[in-house]
C-alpha cells in the first residue's frame, strides 16, 4: 500500500487525502510535523529534497507537490465516474492546469508568507502588505468565476480541491468579503457543503487556523516583554 506522508493541518496534504478520498485510493498515513522539521532527516531527504509534505511513495516511487501527486493519482487510478475532476477537452485540461499553477505559484505562496514569519516568532497580524495580496488573490479567483460555476468548468474538478484546501486556511485568517466578491464566498460554501470537506478539509483547516492565531497572539505577547 502506498504511504503518504502528511500533517492534517496542512493544505497541501488535505488536497492529497480529498483526491485519494474522491479516487478511492487507499494510503498507509505517515505524519510528520514540519514545525518540528521531521521532513528534514537523512532518510527524508532522500525520499524527498524539497523536504516538504505531502510526500507519496509507492513501490520505492516518490513524488512531491500536492499538485504533481493528485495529477498523478488521477491518470493511475480513476475510473470513468471521475473524468470530470480532469476531463480529456484540451482546453478544459489547460484551464485546470492554469488554476493548480496559480495555486502553487500565486496563492500558496501568500499563504506562505504569512506563515514563515509567524512560526519564526516575528508576525503578531496581518500586515497591510499581506492583506492587499489577499485581496488580489481573492479578486483574480473572483474573475474567474464569472464565466463558470467552479473555477475552471461547471463541475468540480481537480483545481476546486486544490485551491479550496488552501482558501480554507486563508479565509480563517482573513474572511471572504461576500459583498465584494459574492461569487467567491458562493463557491466556498459549495465546497465547504461537500462531505469531503466535513471529513478531511474541515479538521484540518481548523487546526492550522488555530495554529497560526495562537503562534501570532504569542508573538505579541513576547513582543511586549
Amino acid at each position: 500500500m502506498a504511504k503518504l506522508y502528511k500533517k492534517d493541518a496542512s493544505p497541501p496534504a488535505r488536497t492529497v487525502m480529498i483526491a485519494s478520498y474522491i479516487l478511492g485510493v487507499p494510503y498507509d498515513p505517515q505524519e510528520l510535523n514540519p514545525l518540528l522539521r521531521e521532513q528534514d532527516t537523512p532518510e527524508m531527504f532522500k525520499k524527498n529534497p524539497m523536504k516538504t509534505i505531502p510526500l507519496w511513495e509507492e513501490d520505492n516511487f516518490c513524488l512531491a507537490d500536492s499538485h504533481a501527486i493528485i495529477l498523478y493519482l488521477f491518470d493511475k487510478y480513476a475510473k470513468p465516474e471521475h473524468e470530470h475532476l480532469y476531463p480529456r477537452d484540451k482546453r478544459i485540461r489547460a484551464t485546470i492546469n492554469h488554476r493548480l499553477f496559480f495555486d502553487c505559484g500565486i496563492l500558496f505562496p501568500r499563504l506562505r508568507s504569512i506563515m514563515g514569519p509567524t512560526y519564526t516568532g516575528k508576525l503578531t497580524k496581518l500586515s497591510k502588505s499581506m492583506i492587499r495580496n489577499l485581496e488580489s488573490a481573492y479578486e483574480i479567483l473572483e474573475k474567474y468565476l464569472e464565466k463558470t460555476i467552479y473555477l475552471a468548468d461547471n463541475v468540480m474538478t481537480l483545481a476546486d480541491i486544490s485551491i479550496f484546501t488552501t482558501m480554507s486556511t486563508l479565509n480563517g485568517l482573513h474572511p471572504i468579503d461576500s459583498n465584494r466578491y459574492p461569487k467567491l464566498k458562493r463557491w466556498f460554501n459549495v465546497m465547504c457543503a461537500e462531505k469531503f470537506s466535513q471529513e478531511i478539509n474541515e479538521p484540518g483547516a481548523k487546526e492550522h487556523v488555530e495554529g497560526l492565531l495562537a503562534f501570532m497572539k504569542n508573538n505579541l505577547n513576547k513582543s511586549k516583554l
